[in-house]
């Protein structure tokens, strides 16, 4: 019985590359003006036009009849289910789904916390469903993803730090913001959590940073399969400019550009991005 994977939202799966690829995706919520929205089905023209005004905006995790719907569709067949959800630092899902697992005694459920948020959440998923493509077991996905973790990363390119700083989801946030007019943040996911790694002014100064990171990834996981998601806000044109340039440098095996999720341009800013990757010794 082939393995179903589960995922969120906040992973910018939500459109046609997650239904393509069989991956069950959860919505996260935006609250706006006292109305919740699901962040799979709110307009993204209209969510951009709130966050340009400076609009109050919150979000909230998926619900628990959210998990069981999605846990109940994806093993209706008897095939195990691996869910694979938002770092456990920054959700209550993971531990949501692990309680709910003995609620449902009948569907064989596993939980794999990612560490991670938005693109590189995505990149965990996404290899966690071509593993199971390939026809792993779900002991195996499990195992082969905790081997590959330091092999699987993110530089998330942050146009405003205020939203994230005034969550509390950065480390160290007020000693990164620096001049937050003219600097850009560049910001991983160390041990779940969001981390500013660096500070530049420009966004071709960001990619020749994260060009450099990929160089230095691929030297150390000693592999050649590289696979690479970008993610967006506003700015199509230079996420597009982004994969030009990454074909070029690393002629990588896959290469992914999706819409950055309501809820992941909440925190990132209407102009950041992110280039997430995983390098694969299969």
């Amino acid at each position: 019985m082939p393995v179903q994977v589960v995922t969120e939202s906040d992973t910018g799966l939500g459109g046609s590359l997650g239904t393509q690829l069989g991956i069950w995706v959860i919505p996260h919520y935006v609250n706006h003006r006292g109305r919740s929205y699901s962040d799979l089905e709110l307009d993204r023209r209209e969510f951009l036009a709130w966050l340009e005004k400076g609009e109050e905006i919150a979000t909230a995790h998926p619900t628990v009849q959210d998990l069981t719907t999605a846990f109940t569709d994806a093993g209706k067949d008897g095939d195990p289910v691996l869910y694979v959800p938002i770092s456990s630092q920054y959700s209550k899902t993971y531990a949501l789904a692990r309680s709910l697992r003995e609620q449902l005694p009948g569907l064989r459920i596993k939980v794999f916390d990612s560490q991670r948020a938005a693109g590189g959440h995505a990149m965990v998923a996404l290899e966690a469903a071509r593993l199971a493509r390939a026809g792993r077991s779900i002991e195996e996905i499990i195992s082969l993803l905790t081997e590959e973790d330091e092999c699987i990363d993110e530089i998330m390119v942050i146009d405003s730090l205020r939203q994230l700083a005034r969550e509390g989801r950065t480390r160290n946030a007020e000693k990164a913001l620096g001049s937050i007019i003219t600097v850009k943040l560049l910001v991983a996911h160390r041990e779940g959590l969001s981390t500013p790694i660096g500070k530049v002014r420009t966004n071709q100064q960001a990619l020749d940073q994260i060009v450099a990171k990929i160089k230095q990834a691929l030297a150390k996981c000693k592999g050649t399969d590289l696979r690479v998601l970008v993610e967006y806000g506003a700015d199509e044109e230079w996420a597009k400019h982004v994969i030009d340039r990454l074909t070029r440098e690393f002629s990588p095996r896959k290469t992914w550009k999706v819409w950055a999720s309501p809820s992941t341009t909440l925190h990132i800013g209407a102009h950041g991005w992110s280039v997430a990757w995983v390098i694969v010794h299969e």
